[in-house]
């Protein structure tokens, strides 16, 4: 998982706090999404929190995960 650039930090905040609010409304747990996506607890967690600029096939996986594009997962 690639680290984060300061230049990025409002989109990649701005993505995980939309993966949260899309797990969420699933009703699924980080670990379950972790499951569904087959990464790391842990990279859930750190998406989530805004602490990583995830790789494009994590952020794919997420998105079939949660049943919403990408781009649902970048909007503002």
């Amino acid at each position: 998982m690639a680290t984060k650039n300061p230049r990025n930090n409002q989109i990649i905040t701005r993505f995980g706090d939309n993966v949260r609010k899309y797990r969420n409304a699933k009703g699924l747990t980080m670990n379950e999404l972790a499951g569904l996506c087959d990464v790391e607890l842990g990279a859930i967690s750190t998406v989530e929190r805004g602490k990583v600029n995830c790789t494009i096939s994590t952020a794919y996986a997420i998105s079939k995960a949660l049943e919403v594009s990408i781009d649902k997962l970048l909007e503002e």
